[in-house]
């Protein structure tokens, strides 16, 4: 049976933008229709050479677009939550690129919007629909390395420069928000919400962090080693550990193909590694958009991989991080 179409509309026309309309191509259902851009001749032009039909400079003459069903918020941090309300509000379904929002706040503002609208409204994770990384989670939860222990995983790349968009206070630029979120989901789908959180980093003087180097602590003796940074490399990779082995994600990790398990008796965990191995969708976007697509088509307000309560409860975890690594003393953060 052939899917019903979803026109999507996609704002914003930096590199993101460009891999997402790559992809949106490649993703059954779903037909490019406009494209949203502060800069009009730019916007003209991203729309010319990536099939969509037309382009809008004002963000209401897109939203009054009849046409458009869905629309993917590609647009700086501090604007995800006024722009998906908006949509959501003129009747659009939404998916916006991570993170959420900027703070727990604004994602149950978001969420509330989505409801009261009946629309459709997700955050663009597109780690937790990769397959790889789905069969990484189901095989740690399987026992195949006995009881989980611990995680270990960074994001540390050197974007940009002082003054470039990445490093900007007002449009909510964040190490965290941007990087730091990828360790941070691993970690609580492998091992849940911790009890204690240990955070310190590199901040500047506008608030905005440059570096993250977090601890999340559990009462049973789990514990996860995170790290991120937008001024060095920190081998992006990661691994998960358990009572009987280990398994290991290479870089980068949060959009990698494949995985490694190794596992049972010391020799046999040293000396014969298993490697599981997807193939690649197009820029690695088309699982989560496909997902999205599906679920619009089919009336649903949420996507059961990845819920609104997930990215809120992750923006929650993501507040008491900037707490922690803003508080004069390093004692620890509890967490309720």
């Amino acid at each position: 049976m052939r899917r019903a179409e979803v026109n999507w509309a996609v704002v914003g026309t930096g590199l993101l933008s460009q891999s997402i309309s790559d992809d949106l191509g490649l993703t059954p259902g779903a037909r490019r229709h406009a494209v949203g851009s502060r800069d009009r001749e730019r916007g003209r032009a991203f729309a010319a050479a990536n099939g969509f039909a037309v382009a809008y400079e004002a963000m209401p003459e897109l939203l009054a677009d009849p046409s458009i069903d869905a629309v993917y918020i590609a647009t700086p941090h501090a604007t995800h939550a006024s722009i998906a309300v908006a949509a959501l509000e003129s009747g659009k379904h939404v998916l916006i690129e991570k993170p959420l929002a900027v703070s727990a706040d604004e994602g149950r503002r978001i969420a509330e919007a989505s409801a009261a609208s009946g629309r459709f409204a997700m955050e663009a994770l597109w780690m937790r629909f990769n397959p790889a990384y789905r069969d990484l989670i189901s095989t740690a939860r399987a026992g195949t390395i006995g009881t989980i222990r611990s995680v270990r995983a960074s994001f540390g790349l050197p974007f940009g420069a002082p003054g470039s968009a990445r490093w900007s206070a007002a449009r909510a630029s964040s190490t965290l928000l941007d990087q730091g979120i990828y360790p941070v989901t691993l970690a609580l789908d492998v091992l849940g919400r911790p009890s204690r959180i240990h955070a310190t980093g590199l901040l500047r003087e506008d608030g905005v962090d440059l570096t993250d180097h977090i601890t999340f602590e559990y009462d049973d003796g789990r514990f996860a080693q995170l790290s991120a940074s937008m001024v060095e490399y920190i081998e992006p990779t990661a691994s998960v550990s358990g009572t009987d082995g280990w398994m290991t994600v290479p870089a980068p990790f949060w959009a990698a193909n494949e995985f490694t398990t190794r596992a049972g008796p010391i020799p046999q965990a040293l000396s014969e590694p298993h490697r599981t191995t997807y193939e690649r969708r197009g820029n690695g976007y088309v699982p989560m958009l496909d997902a999205a697509t599906l679920a619009i088509a089919e009336g649903l307000t949420e996507h059961p991989l990845h819920p609104l309560a997930d990215s809120v409860a992750t923006l929650e975890v993501l507040d008491v991080i900037r707490d922690a690594m803003s508080s004069p003393t390093a004692r620890p953060k509890e967490i309720r």
